[in-house]
């Protein structure tokens, strides 16, 4: 039996119209397209809403699915407790609530984008990424789906989570030949399934493992984390040796990085000159948004329970978080070229 969403979210015009980002609409003509009509007392629009909307606005038609390989967001950094986890589930919510499909993959162990986004992996059978992997690799037969568990309704937020078993996939990896490129070749002999998604965003465990180096191969442009501290300061210098280890070995890829900083506080000093450093050692690959240190961020889970409230962008988009996150996910728009059945919204990023 196929697992059910486990949320559905509905936002207010107010919000709906910022979602649109530049195509004005008044709330006649959005209630028209989505097919709330006057006697429709709910004013209330789900991700799905919000893409039929932009469809009908671009003139588009989701039977001409274009069938390519979606952009990867790899949410990386060398060390933990930097907030990509966090970051992660916000910017998959955020791109669902922008209209877009998105499939979350969560390739790390502890499995907090797992928890984040309200998956118990202690209380359901998980079958991970590395066990796709390895499903894959070894010829057997392959049923992602089976793996998925559907966030949003619609496809528009689904996940493939994980559990602490995903520490076992670099066992097995160590034994294939060619094992830098598995998953980067799971997705290109996938299409009917991977292809359904405009985006994937992947919650890559900090370190560096072969999993972690598997899933960064996949990639054009890794988006690094970096906590307003001297220790991510440090460890940006490893997540840059990575980088330049596998275009050494596979200089096709030609990968870069994009780095947005988190945790930033005005009233704190260290993080005002963390955010020097930072802007001026990697100028050109600086995001012009900036997290700031908020507490509704530490509130998407309970203290008390495993329960999760959601993403904070899901919660409460017009909050000072929720509003930089559906800023920095506007910026990867065009960075990661991410379009809507071949539509670009074109947003123009802010000079570095």
């Amino acid at each position: 039996m196929k697992a059910q969403p486990i949320r559905n979210p509905k936002y207010k015009i107010k919000t709906v119209t910022d979602l649109l980002i530049s195509t004005p609409i008044t709330s006649y003509q959005l209630k028209k397209i989505s097919g709330k009509d006057s006697s429709t007392s709910s004013k209330n629009y789900s991700p799905l809403d919000i893409r039929r909307v932009k469809v009908a606005l671009n003139n588009l038609d989701e039977k001409n699915e274009l069938n390519v390989r979606p952009p990867i967001i790899n949410v990386r950094m060398a060390k933990g407790g930097t907030g990509k986890s966090m970051v992660s589930a916000n910017l998959a919510s955020a791109f669902a609530m922008l209209g877009y499909k998105v499939l979350a993959i969560d390739g790390d162990p502890q499995a907090s984008l797992t928890n984040i986004l309200g998956v118990d992996p202690s209380d359901e059978n998980i079958q991970h990424i590395g066990h796709l992997m390895e499903h894959f690799e070894g010829k057997r037969t392959l049923n992602i789906n089976e793996a998925v568990r559907p966030i949003y309704p619609d496809n528009m937020l689904d996940l493939i989570p994980a559990d602490i078993t995903l520490t076992q996939t670099d066992s097995w990896l160590m034994t294939r030949m060619g094992r830098d490129l598995i998953f980067d070749r799971l997705i290109t002999n996938n299409p009917d399934f991977f292809n359904n998604y405009d985006v994937i965003v992947i919650d890559s465990a900090p370190g560096t493992t072969l999993l972690s180096y598997n899933l960064m191969a996949a990639c054009k442009t890794i988006l690094a984390v970096a906590w307003l501290d001297r220790e991510s300061l440090k460890a940006m210098s490893l997540l840059f040796s990575n980088l330049l280890e596998i275009n050494h070995v596979y200089p096709e890829k030609n990968l870069d990085v994009e780095i947005v900083a988190n945790g930033y506080h005005p009233s704190y000093r260290h993080c005002k000159e963390a955010l020097a450093i930072l802007a001026e050692s990697y100028k050109n690959a600086m995001n012009e948004n900036v997290i700031p240190h908020y507490s509704g961020f530490v509130r998407q889970q309970s203290f008390l329970t495993e329960e999760s409230k959601g993403p904070l962008v899901e919660q409460d988009p017009t909050s000072i978080g929720g509003r930089v996150i559906l800023d920095l996910a506007k910026s990867l728009l065009t960075r990661y070229e991410i379009t809507l059945l071949g539509f670009s919204e074109n947003i123009k990023p802010l000079l570095r």
